[in-house]
């Protein structure tokens, strides 16, 4: 089972700030899998990872940066 986490910030979008948000993924095996862009004043990446404790980890390093993270939960 896939665990995702939601990572919100708000427009304009920012692609130095999403490859940063990536690669921090990255050290927790985890990736974007999706980029909602359609709201009127937020951008949304959902992140998966195979475990709990990857997207845990990875969501706390996340709010320590100052991203706001929902999650994680079961996808």
């Amino acid at each position: 089972m896939s665990v995702m986490i939601e990572i919100y910030y708000h427009k304009p979008a920012d692609s130095q700030r999403e490859a940063a948000i990536c690669e921090r993924l990255t050290d927790y095996r985890g990736k974007v899998t999706y980029r909602e862009d359609n709201s009127h004043d937020t951008i949304c990446l959902t992140a998966e990872f195979d475990s709990g404790e990857d997207a845990q980890a990875a969501s706390t390093t996340l709010r320590a940066a100052g991203e706001h993270v929902e999650g994680p939960s079961d996808y």
